[in-house]
């Protein structure tokens, strides 16, 4: 199999054909105006939608000399989406922004790793600027802005913004196909506990890094797992049941762990193992809750119990479940009604007898057996209808979440466009470096920049435009096509999701921008 080199200024070059392929696909969904793509499979249903992170991981370059950098940029987006669930677009963006102004300066011969300094400390200056300008959610009614511009829908953001009002903000919101065209939210009974999956090898939505079970058994213990031969014996059990297992035990690892993954990928069984919540007495307390709402025994070493010798009657269960990487969810568990109450006043009782960070702790037990999860159901007429809507729905329930975690700045590219037009060079910088800080300086422009290209604007009237107004909260209603305050207009974007997507791009960027040789497989 032969191999190819690219040295140098080629490699250089096939960095910014790569960036500006795929930006240009991803770009065109960005904003209000934003247009649809439509991703055809080889084989399957196409799917037609305005997601980022799907739009970049279908695309795939037919130069083999490409691939290897349009896979890289990609994980600016993915990235990007694991951990603000939104914003990849503007990721992507950034990432070709930092680029393309890169370019020009690296051919005149600045020296790649000064420009990159110069970078980061443009970029750090940034996010700080984005955290002291953020303002927290304090309103349902910016939920709903924030939900509405997510997805392009005044009707999908009233309807999450409903959901946040009923499961509260430490809630959670799923999201299921419905069987009819209309859209609806179902409120069911939820336990929602801060850890995730045991390995990426159990996600079974690539797209979310989500792993999801309908109806599966539960295993609940405070027991480590290590050997197959612990487990053994519940495994042959559940196969001849035909349905999913999940383990949450105080540690499941080594061969057990290898066993389950090992299980999973070949497709043999559908197992899993989640990490468990908290520590120590917290974690046990925690465990035993889980084990009440869902209806299982918690086999406990204290108890001297053996898992080896369980049965599936003592197994719990619950609608569906849904982990990421941090936290876990357990919908509609089977656990009874009486026996969840009993527990509940008893843990109201115990609080009053405890020392205030005692007390504390037990309310958030408490919350976590008592809360809801809200279930919106996607109706479409289509198929194709109801992926798109879906993607939308699923970006813009996180970028709620992401807005409630650290706040909203002005929408419309407006936070990144004020900030750096606000900023200077810091002095006692060396030359190479005071142009990587230009570099990002202008690079944060190009989400504008794109939303009037996708709007059919001039860009530098939209600017001078701007420059007439000082208010950071001023800006181009790219909707209405007007400039006003955008706080007040409802048009926001989460701080975390321009935070991230900025981070991310610059990870990427100057990662490639560093690069001088490529040896590539053809």
């Amino acid at each position: 199999m032969s191999k190819k080199v690219l040295s140098e200024n080629e490699v250089l070059t096939t960095v910014v054909d790569s960036v500006n392929k795929l930006a240009n696909c991803v770009g065109s969904t960005m904003g209000p105006k934003g247009r649809n793509v439509l991703i055809g499979p080889k084989d399957g249903t196409p799917t037609i939608t305005k997601d980022g992170v799907t739009v970049a991981n279908f695309y795939e370059s037919s130069d083999p000399s490409e691939r290897p950098f349009v896979s890289v940029l990609k994980q600016a987006a993915a990235q990007t989406n694991v951990t603000a669930g939104d914003g990849t677009t503007t990721s992507t963006i950034l990432t070709r922004g930092i680029i393309n102004n890169s370019y020009r300066y690296l051919l005149a011969g600045c020296s790649p790793t000064e420009l990159k300094k110069g970078m980061k400390k443009a970029t750090d200056d940034i996010v700080s600027k984005i955290k002291e300008s953020s303002s927290p959610i304090e309103t349902l009614d910016l939920v709903n802005d924030i939900a509405t511009i997510s997805a392009n829908d005044k009707t999908i953001g009233s309807l999450i913004s409903t959901a946040v009002a009923s499961v509260g903000k430490d809630g959670s919101i799923s999201i299921e196909e419905g069987r009819s065209m209309k859209t609806t939210l179902e409120l069911l009974e939820g336990f929602r506990m801060p850890s995730g999956y045991a390995a990426g090898a159990f996600v079974t939505d690539e797209r979310r890094s989500l792993l999801k079970y309908e109806e599966p058994l539960i295993l609940v213990t405070d027991e480590n797992i290590t050997k197959v031969e612990q487990i053994l014996p519940l495994l042959e059990k559940i196969a001849r049941e035909n349905r999913p297992l999940l383990i949450v035990a105080e540690s499941v690892r080594e061969q057990a762990l290898a066993a389950l993954i090992m299980n999973t990928v070949r497709g043999t069984m559908k197992v899993a193992a989640l990490n468990p919540p908290f520590f120590g007495e917290e974690r046990r307390d925690s465990m035993r809750d889980l084990a009440t709402a869902l209806g299982a025994k918690f086999f406990s070493k204290e108890a001297g119990d053996s898992i080896e010798e369980a049965t599936l009657a003592q197994l719990g269960t619950c609608k569906t479940v849904e982990s990421g990487k941090t936290w876990a969810t357990f919908i509609d568990g089977a656990g009874e009604n009486e026996v969840v109450e009993q527990r509940i006043d008893a843990l109201k009782k115990s609080a009053l007898e405890k020392s205030t960070a005692e007390a504390e702790s037990i309310y958030r037990r408490i919350s976590r057996l008592a809360s809801g999860v809200g279930i919106i159901k996607v109706g479409a007429a289509t198929e194709i209808e109801m992926k798109e809507k879906k993607h939308r729905i699923e970006d813009a329930i996180e970028a709620v979440k992401s807005a409630q975690e650290e706040g909203i700045v002005p929408g419309g590219g407006t936070a990144l466009y004020r900030i750096s037009s606000a900023m200077q060079v810091p002095d006692e910088m060396t030359q190479d470096e005071a142009t990587g800080y230009k570099i990002i300086l202008a690079a944060v422009k190009e989400p504008l920049k794109q939303l009037c290209a996708n709007s059919d604007l001039s860009y530098d009237v939209v600017s001078a435009q701007l420059s007439q107004e000082n208010a950071f909260e001023v800006g181009y209603n790219f909707y209405l096509e007007k400039i006003e305050n955008l706080l007040e207009a409802g048009v926001v974007d989460p701080a975390k999701v321009t935070r991230v997507a900025l981070e991310n791009a610059f990870s990427v960027a100057s990662t490639l921008l560093t690069t001088n040789f490529t040896i590539i497989e053809e």
